[in-house]
């Protein structure tokens, strides 16, 4: 048991902290070498490589970690042939952009279509036979053919509209942001998982391969939007088509009805007039070759008009086949075989450890150390109290391990050297009972705590 101390001295709260953050950065960097294993497969293998670098934001040197993906020989070999083509591909579907903007800057040309036909009224059918005898027959009740079609109520013909093809690659685009904007951030919260940061090289040319899928993606969506007008304006062209044959089979049939009374007409003509001879038969036979005529010269004129605006037709489809001739085949091109890379087996990663507290094991150990020295102090107070009673009967603590600072002054009459020393926490001077007991060991006497005492009253 000791004199009095001191309270112990105050740790070293900023070693215990910097030697918990040595202890948090080592188990870090076991971490990250448990959890960078190097994987083998049939396709190839995955390691990890490191060097000793300073970072550019404290200063400090760290440790960086490259991800090596090697490729087994012969599929590294087949890797880079389809590189090789999509980047072959990739550059002559770039060479039609040009063909592209240019066929799609230009409206679409109307001027230069062949024009809507239609058929020519036939002439005025002959409706009588030449008078020869005033008794004769020779008129009939007959209002004559239909000479024009009513298409008053038929649907417009339709003109090509090119704001629907873009409300629809809009409506389009507008559909696929989201998906794109969602397969992006897919991508990068993947790539930063893998390990990757943005602007390395792994990193940029994932994001370009996502953005070129993308873009293909956008093409298509703009050929749709192209196929769909057309077929909107085909459809409405149909129906036009369709509204003007009704009426014209409306009108052949009048004009059959009108021709049957016509004929009906004639045979009754015909049988009164029977007598009119030879002349008048050949009058008749002239009036009929005379409609048969005009109806042939009708019909070709209906035949001209369809295949006028057959040919219509095919100019406005080859015109936009034409157009989007271009667009097609860069968006064949891009839309080829796309490079991937092969999926490696995942493991099972080392779990984060908790680092050692020592900055408060540090102040667990301060804290018993104080209560320890308090406790100390307060045993040593109570024996204090002991001295001073033994001290009327001239008897002093004076033993050694009670004294610090011992420092020699003097020699006593019986051989013993007389010191200056702290004890108790104030300074004193007087003799060391180990020596005093050595020669007048009557002076001397043990204290129930252990220590030695001296009989001061007996040296004088």
């Amino acid at each position: 048991m000791g004199g009095k101390s001191s309270a112990p001295a105050a740790p070293d709260y900023l070693g215990a902290a910097n030697t918990q953050a040595a202890a948090s950065k080592e188990l870090t960097n076991i971490q990250n070498y448990a959890n960078r294993p190097v994987i083998n497969t049939p396709f190839g293998s995955q390691s990890w490589g490191t060097q000793a670098v300073t970072d550019p934001a404290t200063g400090q040197a760290v440790t960086q970690w490259t991800q090596n993906n090697t490729l087994a020989p012969g599929l590294q070999d087949a890797l880079n042939d389809q590189i090789a083509i999509q980047g072959g591909r990739s550059d002559l579907a770039n060479n039609f952009m040009g063909r592209v903007a240019s066929e799609y800057s230009q409206p679409f040309d109307y001027q230069n279509l062949p024009q809507l036909t239609s058929a020519n009224a036939p002439g005025n059918l002959s409706t009588g036979v030449k008078d020869y005898s005033g008794g004769l027959t020779t008129g009939f009740n007959f209002g004559g053919p239909q000479t024009s079609l009513n298409t008053a109520d038929n649907p417009a013909l339709p003109q090509f509209d090119s704001s629907y093809r873009d409300t629809v690659a809009n409506q389009l685009m507008q559909k696929m942001q989201p998906v794109h904007d969602y397969q992006q951030r897919q991508l990068e919260t993947k790539l930063s998982n893998m390990g990757f940061r943005p602007g390395t090289e792994g990193y940029d040319r994932e994001l370009n391969n996502m953005a070129q899928r993308q873009s293909a993606e956008r093409y298509n969506a703009l050929d749709t939007a192209g196929s769909e007008a057309q077929r909107l304006y085909n459809m409405q062209m149909g129906t036009a088509q369709q509204a003007f044959n009704q009426d014209l089979q409306g009108g052949q049939f009048g004009n059959a009805a009108q021709q049957q009374n016509f004929n009906q007409n004639l045979g009754a003509a015909q049988f009164q007039n029977q007598a009119l001879g030879q002349a008048s038969a050949l009058d008749l036979a002239n009036m009929g070759a005379q409609n048969s005529a005009i109806s042939q010269q009708y019909g070709l004129n209906q035949q001209y008009a369809n295949a006028q605006n057959q040919l219509r037709q095919q100019a406005i489809a080859e015109q936009a086949q034409r157009r989007g001739m271009s667009l097609n085949e860069m968006n064949a091109l891009l839309s080829g075989q796309q490079v991937s890379m092969p999926q490696m087996p995942s493991f099972v990663a080392a779990q984060q450890s908790q680092t050692p507290n020592i900055l408060g094991a540090t102040q667990m150990g301060y804290d018993a150390q104080l209560g320890a020295t308090n406790a100390q102090n307060a045993a040593f107070g109570n024996l204090l109290g002991a001295g001073a009673q033994l001290g009327s009967a001239a008897f002093m603590f004076s033993d050694r391990r009670l004294k610090s600072n011992i420092k020699r002054v003097g020699t006593h009459a019986i051989g013993v050297g007389i010191y200056d020393y702290t004890m108790m926490g104030m300074p004193q001077r007087g003799v060391i009972a180990q020596e005093v007991e050595a020669v007048r060991p009557d002076l001397v006497k043990r204290h129930a705590s252990g220590y030695l005492m001296v009989n001061y009253g007996g040296l004088k």
